[in-house]
């Protein structure tokens, strides 16, 4: 059992690590894009690098709160599989006691 939930939490471990470490799709190219498309389809004059610059920021933005709310969950995940392994390993001590208490009374 105690082989079972560490191998879990590794994996759990792993998947985070892996997970941090996928690097983000949407570049500047891809925003200088899709705001040039934005512009032309406007009916009202804008400033292209003002526009892009501000969308620039706000992805950076976006990226950091993401990177503390997978922070905040990996630590919930960490929290979660230490409570439930000190069970786990309460279990197994319990478990041993209850079995030597058999075989004191099966003598």
């Amino acid at each position: 059992m105690r082989k079972f939930v560490l191998a879990s939490f590794v994996a759990v471990l792993g998947l985070y690590l892996f997970a941090t470490q996928i690097p983000v799709s949407i570049t500047s190219d891809k925003v200088a894009a899709a705001v040039s498309d934005a512009i032309s389809e406007s009916e009202v004059p804008v400033d292209e690098d003002i526009v892009e610059k501000g969308v620039l920021r706000s992805l950076e933005i976006l990226e950091a709160g993401q990177r503390t709310r997978l922070t905040y969950l990996f630590a919930a995940y960490i929290v979660i599989w230490l409570v439930f392994m000190l069970y786990v390993l309460r279990l197994e001590q319990q478990q041993q006691l209850l079995d030597q208490r058999l075989a004191q009374l099966e003598k």
